[in-house]
């Protein structure tokens, strides 16, 4: 009896979560734009201060995660040391999704279907937020809608510029694992360690959507990946390093899956409110 209450009260949150985010299916959880921002950000005061000499990320390609009337760069170029004598990186500290300072898990590695029969996928969770990894071009945004226009112009129109010449690819750097395979909604083997694929040009208003998956039978565990976008024109440079982690749980998965998106859900809407 104690697991049939169990079971309707998971159901009734999971369509709670789902009404709730009904709203904003239209709008994608990440979009690629260019950096339009030149000048450079300030050393940190126990080096000193002052500014460095320019935005490292000045019209390169980023990986942009919208946050409601702003963006997140994920895994932009970064300076670090004293503004006389910087170091540039290729990737800064909020180079992770889930985002680190969020705490929240690894994204949940779920049972496909399909070309992806026998594997365990990323996918969209209701509510779960950087579940869905589908990127748009930013220029998709509607600008007749306030919301996506505001998000479109944000940051001084910092993100917002074209980039119509661009041949966007997506490199795939790295897996923590050999276990961890990385593929397209219709080609599981697209992308592979050393390789790349591509995501769209910039004057189209593409949708891409990588697929990161295990065997169903991979053993339990957290996994990364690490990225990286590429201009196959040289009109625009490349984006800096970013990592996704994900997860695989434990078999069998039903109960839990809904469990943890679930908690998910609670712990993304107390991070929005406080962040």
């Amino acid at each position: 009896m104690k697991s049939i209450r169990f079971l309707a009260f998971a159901a009734a949150l999971v369509a709670a979560v789902c009404l709730a985010t009904a709203t904003r299916a239209d709008v994608a959880e990440f979009y690629i734009g260019i950096d339009a921002r030149t000048a450079g950000f300030n050393a940190p005061p126990a080096l000193g201060g002052g500014a460095y000499p320019n935005n490292p990320n000045y019209n390169r390609l980023t990986f942009l995660y919208q946050h409601g009337d702003h963006y997140h760069g994920i895994g932009t170029y970064s300076y670090t040391g004293p503004a006389g004598f910087p170091v540039l990186n290729d990737t800064n500290p909020n180079n992770r999704l889930p985002e680190t300072f969020t705490a929240q898990p690894p994204i949940p590695l779920l049972s496909g279907a399909g070309v992806y029969a026998g594997k365990n996928t990323t996918q969209q969770v209701l509510g779960l937020d950087y579940s869905n990894l589908e990127a748009r071009n930013v220029h998709s945004l509607d600008p007749s809608i306030p919301a996506e226009l505001t998000l479109f112009n944000s940051s001084s129109g910092r993100w917002n510029q074209p980039f119509d010449l661009a041949h966007i690819h997506l490199e795939l750097i790295g897996v923590s694992s050999p276990h961890l395979n990385v593929g397209t909604l219709t080609n599981p083997n697209a992308l592979l360690v050393g390789g790349d694929v591509h995501v769209g040009d910039g004057e189209e208003l593409f949708s891409f959507t990588p697929v990161l998956w295990v065997d169903a039978a991979a053993p339990a565990g957290n996994y990364w990946a690490e990225f990286r976008l590429l201009d196959e024109s040289g009109s625009v440079g490349d984006s800096g390093r970013f990592f996704i982690d994900v997860r695989q749980v434990p078999e069998p998965t039903g109960l839990g899956l809904g469990v943890l998106a679930a908690a998910a859900v609670v712990m993304g809407r107390r991070r929005r409110r406080s962040h």
